[in-house]
């Protein structure tokens, strides 16, 4: 799909070396492009990119753009007569998009395409339900867990408080973009189930507004939270505050939601927050404090049972970062510059941490079970005189639990005394995630080719590649390899 933005002043539903030269000549590609909703018409309306939507039309189908999610494309006859395309690229376009129906079985005999009508008991079978329960168990990140607050100690809980905007709430869990399941699953309603079979209490109310500053419920939340063994507050974001054409120009959590969290930690009870968002939310004194269980996760859709699992231990949590969580938004560069390694730099690729620690690193997770690195991380062999030689990179890990849990190993690397300053400052290689067993010892390999590193052939040859096992800030264990032609 061509997007709604441009590159280098050049839209990408205009963007020949973009669409054909990678996509097709680079990566081989042989199916069709589909341009998002309107860039056709933006590249004449809001880029200004040609006179004509005439010639907007013409530019996008001859860069490589082959259907149209519009109604653009209904003006290629005049471009066709007005000489800006011919009929050979129409052909092609439309060669492309036919294929693609062909292979789907769109013009297949009525009842032979066995994908067509799959039955209901399939698509909401049991199987899938759990399937997607267990994505949104393995999708929440820990990112801090003192005194081990959490799983809950179900033996020394007889009341939950389930208190925030985003607890009971399926509008947040879809988001905008999502299908129809059978049955929404609130957070809430995961917990309550397993907490009914350990006769535990569960009481909830809503407590603080994502919308306003409100304080309207903040007596009553505290009120069940003073009440309660363990309190769990549920807040975040929802598609008002981040969505197609919307943006934050903060970094905090909306409305009253901060203010109650803090009124809850005064409490001095064991606390669990979870936040709910699809870009970085900062509150650098809840980590500070140290006196909450911290998670987050995006919009999960339909299975809020799957975060229950890991409140209550049933599930482990494995997930990761998949972005940087900035200590605060002065950190953050200027929306209209987007210079990869201006200071402090942007992205975990270019991001200086010396200058700009972050409150929680890219790749970042914690796990309720303690993994140890059993050996030091070798690669083998440690020099190369080729760049197609196949390197191997081996590391030992046990899991001394308590708990049978999932791993995500990364592998990073980083180019030392790099001449190039234009190049990331580190990089995520590769990753994998392991199951272990409680006590379980595993040696995980990763194997690559230096040539198949992103920018290797721009460095200095003789030179030296860092690799290390951990997150885009912290190094676990750590190798070099050394390339010398000469060797």
């Amino acid at each position: 799909m061509s997007s709604i933005t441009a590159v280098n002043g050049i839209p990408s539903a205009a963007n020949k070396y973009l669409l054909n030269d990678v996509l097709r000549n680079e990566w081989n590609f042989t199916g069709y492009v589909i341009s998002d909703c309107d860039p056709i018409a933006d590249i004449q309306k809001s880029f200004h990119y040609t006179s004509t939507l005439e010639q907007a039309v013409a530019i996008s189908i001859s860069s490589g753009n082959d259907i149209n999610c519009g109604a653009e494309f209904k003006l290629l006859h005049k471009s066709l007569t007005y000489g800006f395309v011919n009929f050979d690229r129409i052909n092609l376009a439309l060669s492309r998009g036919l294929r693609s129906r062909f292979l789907s079985g769109n013009f297949d005999p009525i009842g032979t395409d066995p994908y067509s009508s799959i039955p209901y008991s399939i698509v909401d079978s049991l199987e899938h339900k759990l399937l997607t329960k267990q994505i949104v168990s393995e999708s929440i990140v820990l990112l801090q867990n003192p005194k081990q607050i959490l799983p809950f100690n179900i033996k020394k809980i007889k009341q939950i408080a389930v208190i925030g905007p985003s607890s009971n709430d399926i509008t947040v869990q879809a988001h905008t973009y999502h299908g129809t399941p059978s049955k929404w699953i609130t957070i809430l309603d995961g917990i309550q189930s397993i907490a009914l079979k350990y006769n535990v209490n569960v009481v909830y109310t809503w407590g603080a507004s994502r919308r306003n500053n409100s304080d309207e419920d903040f007596l009553h939340a505290l009120e069940l939270s003073s009440q309660s063994d363990i309190i769990l507050f549920v807040g975040g974001l929802d598609e008002s505050f981040e969505e197609e054409d919307i943006d934050r120009n903060t970094l905090k959590l909306p409305g009253g939601q901060s203010e109650l969290i803090k009124l809850i930690m005064k409490l001095n009870k064991p606390f669990v927050i979870l936040i709910i968002s699809g870009s970085p939310i900062s509150e650098p004194f809840i980590v500070g404090e140290n006196l909450a269980a911290l998670l987050w996760i995006s919009y999960f859709g339909q299975s809020g049972d799957g975060i229950a699992d890991i409140l209550f231990g049933l599930s482990v949590p494995s997930g990761c970062l998949p972005f940087t969580i900035p200590m605060n938004i002065s950190q953050i560069l200027p929306i209209d510059d987007y210079s990869m390694n201006k200071s402090p730099g942007r992205t975990y690729r270019y991001l200086d941490y010396n200058k700009a620690p972050p409150l929680f690193p890219f790749g970042y997770g914690l796990s309720y079970s303690k993994f140890i690195f059993n050996s030091k991380l070798l690669i083998y062999p440690n020099q190369i005189n080729n760049l197609d030689t196949d390197i191997i990179a081996n590391i030992s890990i046990i899991n001394e639990g308590p708990f049978r849990a999932q791993f995500v190993i990364q592998l990073y690397y980083e180019f030392l005394n790099s001449t190039v300053i234009e190049l990331p400052i580190r990089e995520l290689l590769q990753f994998t995630k392991i199951t272990f067993e409680k006590n379980e010892q595993k040696t995980i390999s990763f194997t690559f080719r230096i040539r198949n590193i992103p920018n290797s052939n721009r460095q200095q040859i003789p030179g030296i590649i860092n690799f290390w096992i951990g997150n885009s800030r912290d190094r676990y264990v750590e190798a070099s390899l050394v390339i010398d032609f000469d060797s």
